[in-house]
């Protein structure tokens, strides 16, 4: 009797903790990873078919399908329609840290959007374990952006970063943002 109680209770458990997994955004990355939540939208390799500027990427999926991908906690300087103060550096910046070929992770942020107004994947950008949009941040050629006040998980290690770049004068803090 005991055992049939066991083995109806492991069932229920098993049964519960995916709906109870994919519900919940308390447990860490790591280990909804491990346990198959989120289904690999969190975490997508995607292979970079085009830099299109110091903040947004064109890439191949898995699947063969490509997506223009801004990265999530950064601003740069524009590079189209009018080209501002910094705007081609930075796009040569994200250009050597994210190269054309290149393997990069993609990241998704419970907290914020999936997609943005463009319909671009809204995502962090990890190459060889790098935070793209923190080197970025530290060599001066991007600035952290909170979309309408609503912090992403990364903002604090990215105005570290910022503050850092900016008292060093490094990148554009030198030039075009004093």
């Amino acid at each position: 009797m005991r055992r049939l109680a066991l083995l109806v209770l492991v069932a229920a458990v098993l049964v519960a903790l995916p709906k109870l997994v994919t519900t919940t955004t308390a447990l860490p990355p790591q280990v909804r990873d491990l346990l198959g939540a989120g289904g690999g939208a969190d975490r997508d390799r995607a292979r970079v078919v085009r830099v299109t500027d110091g903040d947004t990427l064109k890439v191949r999926l898995a699947d063969g399908s490509e997506e223009y991908v801004r990265v999530l906690g950064i601003d740069t300087p524009e590079v189209h329609e009018q080209v501002e103060c910094g705007g081609p550096d930075a796009s040569a910046a994200m250009a050597a840290l994210a190269p054309v070929g290149s393997t990069v992770r993609l990241v998704s942020d419970p907290t914020q959007a999936d997609r943005d107004r463009y319909d671009r994947l809204l995502r962090y950008v990890e190459r060889g374990g790098r935070d793209v949009g923190k080197a970025q941040i530290a060599s001066g050629h991007a600035q952290v952006y909170v979309h309408r006040g609503d912090p992403f998980r990364r903002t604090d290690a990215y105005r570290r970063a910022e503050a850092r770049s900016e008292r060093l004068g490094t990148g554009l803090w030198s030039r075009c943002w004093r």
